[in-house]
């Protein structure tokens, strides 16, 4: 299970071999990337209590002195930057769609493929790190809910923009990162990609609800 994400990861990214101190950097660069990546994947994977720095580097394949000099903080700032880089993933997708519908199908597409790449075992990290809670690490659930918060925002805004009202715009992107949200967890469980195309179909069905309404 574990080499099936690491050959996921390298095939994400590859570091190309240093010629000056431009290509030092960009090497520095790719290895803390690919760090945060494996991180992402294993949070989805193992939660936090599974995605160790041990696992983080025999995955991605990185030195164990690499850990302090991209993360001094250690194994809490390594899982911080993992939900830094999910929550930015998600609201990228939303700011460079066209419209909300675009934004939410190609955030269903993406869990999708990774649902069905991984046989059900990939999660959201965002979401395991409020599911499996740390005590010792506190500042990645109030991280989670803050990124829950701005992908609702910038959705809402979206959906703002489509001629809703504020407040229905607020309430119509809250439900429809709860349906997918809570569909991929019970995707995972159940093994199957139905439950996600069932929030799909309510997803489409609430917004044209609200623009006949």
């Amino acid at each position: 299970m574990v080499y099936s994400i690491k050959r996921r990861v390298e095939g994400m990214a590859n570091e190309a071999t240093p010629t000056s101190d431009a290509g030092v950097v960009k090497r520095r660069g790719n290895t803390r990337d690919r760090m945060v990546r494996t991180a992402g994947e294993l949070l989805g994977e193992y939660g936090v209590a599974g995605t160790s720095i041990d696992r983080v580097l025999s995955v991605s394949g990185a030195p164990r002195g690499s850990v302090y000099y991209h993360f001094p903080g250690g194994r809490a700032e390594m899982l911080s930057a993992a939900v830094e880089q999910a929550g930015e993933l998600v609201l990228r997708t939303i700011g460079e769609s066209p419209d909300p519908s675009v934004a939410l199908r190609s955030f269903a597409d993406f869990w999708r493929a990774r649902l069905e790449a991984t046989g059900f075992r990939a999660g959201c990290p965002v979401l395991a790190v409020t599911v499996d809670e740390n005590p010792e690490l506190p500042e990645l659930h109030d991280q989670a809910a803050a990124a829950f918060a701005g992908w609702q925002d910038a959705l809402a805004a979206r959906l703002a923009e489509s001629g809703l009202d504020d407040g229905a715009a607020a309430m119509l992107a809250e439900q429809s990162l709860c349906l997918l949200e809570g569909a991929v967890a019970v995707c995972r469980a159940r093994r199957e990609i139905a439950p996600l195309d069932s929030a799909v179909d309510a997803i489409g069905a609430l917004y044209r609800l609200r623009a006949e309404g």
